[in-house]
């Protein structure tokens, strides 16, 4: 990998990166207004991204878009922050934090959690990879669905 570490408080010194760069920034922003539609507008029509929240697959910007309106709607305020960010030509790999509080139903592959009203704050791991227009078409999240069990109170 290139020399391309990036946290989200430096600005990048190489100028190739620095596209891609915005275009995370610009994904994470959209999440983090709550605009799924914009969010998933960053994928490929065809993305397939890989997540520990689901046992398969979300296939495709549509269910994107639906998977990222799930978790709007179980915890309204959720926020991704970039703690560290590592651009390698078309892939990407990211270091975040997930905050949210629990104040909607949240469904999982087993059912409906109802509302806790607790807050969460869990690491996750990125790694994507972005087409010819800069548009991601394929994406590995990981997410320590454990630890938010816990702080939820579910586990």
């Amino acid at each position: 990998m290139s020399d391309t570490h990036i946290s989200s408080s430096v600005t990048p010194v190489d100028a190739a990166t620095g596209d891609r760069r915005q275009q995370v920034e610009q994904a994470i922003a959209a999440l983090n207004a709550h605009d799924a539609a914009a969010f998933a507008a960053t994928y490929t029509p065809d993305a397939v991204v890989h997540t520990s929240a689901d046992p398969e697959p979300v296939r495709g910007r549509d269910a994107v878009a639906q998977d990222t309106q799930r978790w709007n709607t179980a915890m309204p305020d959720m926020a991704i922050e970039i703690e560290e960010l590592i651009v390698d030509g078309h892939t990407a790999a990211m270091r975040l934090l997930f905050t949210g509080t629990h104040t909607g139903p949240l469904t999982t592959p087993d059912g409906e959690v109802p509302p806790t009203g607790k807050t969460v704050s869990v690491p996750m791991a990125v790694f994507n990879r972005n087409d010819e227009n800069g548009l991601t078409s394929v994406e590995h999240r990981y997410l320590d669905l454990a630890d938010m069990a816990r702080q939820l109170g579910l586990a």
